[in-house]
């Protein structure tokens, strides 16, 4: 009888799993590195890893992170885990100061597909910084909750252009393209 040390395919197998798991617990690591491409590079890989493990590391690296760069990766790749646990750090990132890491945000959120927050983002559309509010259109676009269109329609008529066009973009993947048409709204 063979056992598995006997079977090329299980060691291959097994030592695979041994890579990926030492690989991880390295990145891991390295979202506390000095420097900033390590710090980069980690927070893509753990991202794009599929490895729902690395969802609370990313979030305590989001907390204590500066980097506006550093900010942006770690809000992609919580969306891209599309895990349930980034809601609440991706909804404080919407009100940062770097227009990226609040577009990150919403569109992180829209990946999501986490309807629950709809009424905490709602409230971002009246705020006083051009780029809140258009990442909370954005993100309300994303979506799809045809709830709030009528939240969004004043903004068609915002003094900044941003913000006009991403009201435009919500209303249209909100199915009311009609409004967005109109002229006026440019």
């Amino acid at each position: 009888m063979r056992n598995e040390r006997d079977d090329p395919k299980a060691r291959h197998y097994f030592e695979m799993q041994r890579r990926k798991e030492e690989n991880f617990q390295i990145l891991i690591g390295q979202l506390e590195h000095k420097s900033l491409p390590f710090r980069a590079k980690a927070v893509e890989s753990l991202g794009n890893s599929g490895d729902l493990r690395a969802v609370e590391p990313l979030i305590r690296c989001l907390e204590g992170e500066s980097e506006p760069e550093i900010l942006y990766l770690l809000v992609c790749s919580l969306g891209k885990l599309k895990d349930k646990r980034a809601v609440e750090p991706l909804l404080s990132m919407m009100k940062y100061e770097d227009k990226w890491v609040r577009r990150g945000a919403a569109r992180s959120i829209g990946m999501l597909g986490e309807r629950s927050c709809v009424d905490r983002i709602v409230p971002l559309l009246s705020n006083v910084n051009n780029g809140v509010r258009v990442s909370a259109v954005e993100a309300l676009g994303m979506l799809s909750y045809w709830d709030v269109v009528d939240d969004i329609i004043p903004l068609l008529e915002d003094d900044d252009v941003k913000v006009r066009m991403a009201a435009r973009d919500a209303v249209r993947r909100l199915g009311r393209g009609d409004l967005a048409e109109r002229p006026g709204f440019d």
